[in-house]
């Protein structure tokens, strides 16, 4: 459905083009918003254009990899890496973004455990295109169930090592799932955003209730953050049981906040901005045991979030 989906919605923007940007030029006139309308359908004719090339180039790879499984999964790692790193340039020209990076040197070499901050609709894009694309880095993902609406990640995520998480799923099952991510993981990593959703005041809040009932001791270290939300542990946890050689690296960003739905895009606060991303290496062997380590997280948490607080 989708994918018939996106074919016709591109085919809708490529013939009416002559009449919706023009249309949307001159309601960003009287709107005063930087032109955000024409920068986001502009975003999403090339977003569904690259959408249907990456679907080509996915059936291709299934043509020529018969029974190869190995090439299969280097294949679809080339291709995730273009399709991310070509999704963020798209971003960045429509939107006028610039991105920087410090740390990037720490990214190499694997096997490591990635904990990226969420924020935004559009940090998902961050890890392929500023440490796979970069570097080479193998990741592989922890992510909602809710993405599989997107062709390519659907087809990708099946032919790689996602794991699409179902967040009203039993738990025991989904960190079971997560856990086999870590096996075996050689020079690879697992990516993994612990606060398992974009931040708001309200998800916050209730963040803060459930973490009262099961971690009190938490709690004024919870409320202390501005913008980041209190990490969810247990995937964490369990990768960093399931894979104690491994370092993690900790990516914080900031230059993206305000952005958690669609409808936020529409001010036009985006518009411009730079986004600055920042890595921490921690050494496997730094990294305490047992509970200790759900402070540790939290306390990692709390440097993210004064990363982003920083002038």
């Amino acid at each position: 459905m989708t994918v018939s989906t996106y074919f016709l919605l591109w085919v809708l923007l490529s013939a009416l083009a002559p009449l919706w940007i023009p249309v949307a030029f001159v309601v960003g006139i009287f709107r005063g918003c930087s032109f955000v309308i024409l920068r986001l359908m502009m975003f999403l004719w090339a977003y569904l254009a690259t959408e249907l090339v990456g679907l080509v180039a996915a059936a291709g790879i299934y043509l020529i990899t018969p029974g190869n499984l190995e090439r299969r999964e280097v294949l679809f790692f080339r291709l995730e890496c273009w399709w991310g790193n070509l999704m963020f340039e798209w971003l960045c020209l429509f939107l006028s973004l610039t991105a920087s990076i410090e740390g990037e040197e720490q990214i190499l070499p694997g096997p490591v455990l990635v904990f990226i901050r969420h924020a935004s609709i559009i940090d998902t894009l961050l890890p392929v295109a500023f440490l796979s694309n970069a570097t080479g880095l193998r990741l592989r993902y922890v992510f909602k169930r809710e993405l599989l609406i997107d062709p390519c990640l659907d087809v990708a995520g099946h032919a790689s090592h996602y794991y699409f998480i179902d967040r009203g799923g039993d738990t025991d099952e989904e960190l079971a799932n997560i856990r086999q991510l870590a096996d075996n993981l050689g020079e690879r990593g697992v990516l993994l955003y612990p606060e398992g959703t974009r931040f708001t005041e309200r998800k916050k809040r209730i963040a803060i209730e459930r973490l009262a009932e099961t971690h009190p001791d938490l709690v004024p270290l919870a409320e202390s953050l501005q913008h980041c939300l209190p990490p969810k542990p247990g995937a964490a946890l369990t990768l960093l049981d399931t894979a104690p050689d491994a370092d993690v690296l900790i990516v914080a960003h900031r230059g993206l906040e305000g952005m958690a739905e669609v409808s936020d895009l529409l001010s036009g606060a985006v518009v411009g901005k730079t986004v600055q991303i920042r890595i921490w290496r921690i050494n496997a062997a730094d990294i305490p045991q047992g509970e200790a380590r759900r402070r540790w997280l939290f306390g990692w948490w709390k440097r993210v979030d004064d990363f982003v607080s920083a002038p």
